[in-house]
């Protein structure tokens, strides 16, 4: 039984479609705003941690959770250039309200898609002087866990197929994800997100265990390169990655591209131990993730 709860804050309308909740702060006014991107089929409350780090975050910061189009199911038809749109103005919102303030992202799951593609894609935005990435796994190793590997293939060559055909935008049959992942989705989204082989050239595929230095260069390097400071907390047990994933190299390869760019990584930055993909763990573990971000914070501010 799910259980209800209440939340105290502000509700801010950012976009004519789209809005933003902002948690109560322990102090009036805090001059800096952490945004919160939650991952696949989540939206406002949905990720276990979040009352326990807003009322964790430093006086200086407000924590804001912000609805995305592709928030909840809606991710099965959008993309990452839309996300980072919508999040563009989001934060160029709450930098109107706080001019002088700092912004720093931070996202769960596919939401650490959102963040590294803000950092490093092409195009202006809104500054921000940090980013956090929380469970920045692979979607398509997750999803070779959870399909059999010729529905996989059958359906990874009906989306090629379609797009080929110019309906990519077109929604794929229901089977396809909607029992498995909870949404339907484009063909363009699934080969995203699945990213077939051999080049696995899909545009969320940024944290794979076999993708190569040069690859981790194009994201995590041009991040490196353009001043905001990143960490990255991969959950020691997170149960969307496959066994055979070596996760301290993994992370440690990621660094080294964001590091060797002359990027700024934070000091918490490697494996959350004990933490499963969203860190319900209570106790100790969820205690560890909140100290790695409020030291991240404070150390932007």
């Amino acid at each position: 039984m799910t259980t209800a709860i209440q939340c105290a804050g502000i509700l801010h309308r950012y976009n004519p479609r789209l809005v933003a909740f902002e948690h109560t702060p322990s102090r009036p006014s805090p001059p800096n705003t952490l945004v919160f991107i939650p991952g696949l089929n989540e939206g406002f409350l949905t990720t276990p941690y979040i009352r326990d780090l807003a009322a964790a975050l430093p006086p200086s910061y407000s924590f804001v959770e912000v609805l995305l189009s592709s928030s909840y199911s809606g991710w099965g038809h959008s993309s990452l250039n839309q996300d980072v749109a919508e999040l563009s103005e989001c934060i160029s919102y709450f930098q109107s309200l706080r001019p002088n303030g700092k912004t720093v992202l931070m996202g769960n799951s596919t939401g650490c898609q959102d963040v590294l593609h803000y950092l490093s894609a092409e195009g202006a935005r809104p500054r921000v002087e940090g980013g956090i990435l929380q469970a920045p796994v692979s979607d398509r190793e997750a999803l070779e866990m959870i399909y059999l590997p010729e529905e996989l293939k059958r359906y990874n060559e009906m989306a090629q197929q379609w797009v080929k055909e110019g309906k990519g935008e077109e929604m794929l049959p229901n089977h396809v994800s909607l029992p498995i992942l909870g949404a339907r989705t484009t063909a363009k989204r699934w080969l995203s997100l699945a990213s077939p082989g051999p080049e696995h050239r899909g545009e969320d595929d940024m944290f794979s265990s076999d993708l190569g230095a040069a690859r981790f260069q194009e994201t995590f390097g041009i991040a490196g390169k353009r001043g905001a400071a990143l960490m990255i907390l991969y959950s020691g047990k997170d149960g969307s990655v496959p066994e055979t994933v070596d996760k301290e190299a993994l992370v440690a390869r990621m660094e080294k591209a964001f590091v060797d760019a002359g990027g700024k990584l934070g000091r918490g930055s490697g494996i959350l131990p004990g933490a499963s993909h969203t860190v319900r763990e209570e106790g100790a573990v969820r205690a560890d993730l909140l100290k790695r971000v409020v030291d991240f914070l404070e150390d932007i501010d």
